[in-house]
């Protein structure tokens, strides 16, 4: 604890430095936004790139994640024709009392 002490500078008899203030000064966050001048041509240049770097799936895989997508779209489609028939019929049975 001692050595702590000795290297902070704040053993016996020192004296702690104020906290440094903070700019009042708000800095630019993305300086590079704003500039002027960047153009489309530019943007699309680093979207093309960006492309590149993703890993696509194969055809295979692609048809096999389409197929999933649309199994489970008709499966919840009807769960929820059979949840909205079921209500329909109940409200029926009950109005017709």
């Amino acid at each position: 604890m001692a050595r702590q002490l000795r290297r902070s500078g704040t053993g016996a008899g020192a004296v702690a430095a104020p906290p440094a203030r903070r700019s009042l000064m708000r800095p630019t966050l993305r300086p590079e936004l704003m500039q002027q001048g960047r153009g489309i041509g530019q943007f699309l240049s680093e979207v093309r790139s960006e492309l590149r770097k993703v890993v696509w799936p194969t055809r295979r895989g692609g048809a096999k994640l389409t197929a999933l997508v649309v199994g489970i779209s008709v499966a919840i489609g009807v769960m929820l024709g059979v949840v909205d028939f079921t209500f329909s019929e109940l409200f029926r049975l009950l109005l017709q009392r």
